[in-house]
């Protein structure tokens, strides 16, 4: 008899652990898809994000990785949306959004692409200006090999 309850009890926290660990799946929504990637982004939960992100995104997401790595806890934020405005046609959206965390309020784009049905983050669009007096301080060759990408 004792055995009997024993038994019992671990078929039923088992069903019970295995009910409980199945992801949900993705939200479709690009406004709730953004919020959940920004979350998991946020918290340093990287590769939880990939499931949100294009291969392009999933890259974005290594190199962002790598420098997280070197300092963890200082890169923890808590990213509020105050508004989110997507525009686009077909598989592809440009969001623009205004953002708060800890630390400020600040504009940024997100570019998100629907595959399989599927919106994802796609990696970021910004454009990189270097300003002139950084130019001339740095080593011809490396200039030349920047104007070459």
């Amino acid at each position: 008899m004792k055995y009997s309850n024993l038994w019992f009890g671990m078929i039923i926290t088992a069903l019970l652990w295995s009910c409980g660990s199945e992801a949900p799946p993705p939200p479709n929504d690009p406004e709730a898809v953004l919020k959940q990637y920004q979350g998991l982004v946020d918290k340093n939960l990287l590769e939880k994000a990939k499931a949100l992100s294009t291969p392009a995104g999933q890259a974005w997401l290594d190199e962002l990785k790598a420098i997280v790595e070197e300092e963890p806890d200082s890169t923890l934020f808590h990213t509020r949306f105050l508004s989110v405005n997507c525009m686009g046609e077909g598989d592809t959206l440009r969001c623009q959004c205004v953002l708060e965390d800890q630390y400020e309020r600040y504009t940024s784009d997100y570019h998100l692409v629907k595959l399989n049905g599927q919106w994802l983050v796609d990696a970021p669009q910004d454009e990189i200006q270097i300003d002139n007096d950084i130019l001339e301080q740095l080593p011809d060759s490396l200039v030349r090999e920047m104007m070459q990408e």
